[in-house]
């Protein structure tokens, strides 16, 4: 596991935590897409997710478990977070599963995917 990958995957917890859109641009694949399957099926592209993320207001962020598995150019993250926060106003807060899909680019590790499943948490807000 490389340093450079650790430190990226801080980068990113550091883009949800601050609603950083200049470092999310070192951090995010071309390619990135949220994607979730429950409560509902959804998947946000990059620019999209970059569009909601000063509306990504979070107050807690703590990551109780995580494993890191690297093969070759690839890794995957998965964490349990537990986390309040408000999304476009609403309550978003409670305990996810998020898989994260990451890739070694020419300019480094850049997430590619990211998959939140919520293990305990309110509704999506209406994004309209």
């Amino acid at each position: 596991m490389t340093q450079e990958l650790l430190s990226q995957v801080e980068n990113f917890q550091r883009v949800v935590m601050d609603r950083d859109a200049a470092l999310a641009e070192s951090v995010l694949d071309d390619g990135y897409k949220l994607m979730l399957v429950q409560p509902m099926p959804a998947a946000v592209p990059r620019e999209a997710w970059l569009g909601l993320l000063p509306d990504y207001v979070v107050h807690e962020y703590l990551v109780e478990e995580q494993t890191v598995d690297v093969d070759g150019d690839t890794a995957a993250v998965l964490s349990r977070v537990r986390m309040r926060a408000d999304v476009l106003g609403e309550d978003r807060s409670g305990t996810f599963v998020l898989t994260d899909v990451w890739r070694q680019r020419s300019g480094g590790w850049r997430v590619w995917r990211r998959h939140s499943t919520p293990a305990t948490a309110g509704r999506l807000p209406n994004s309209n």
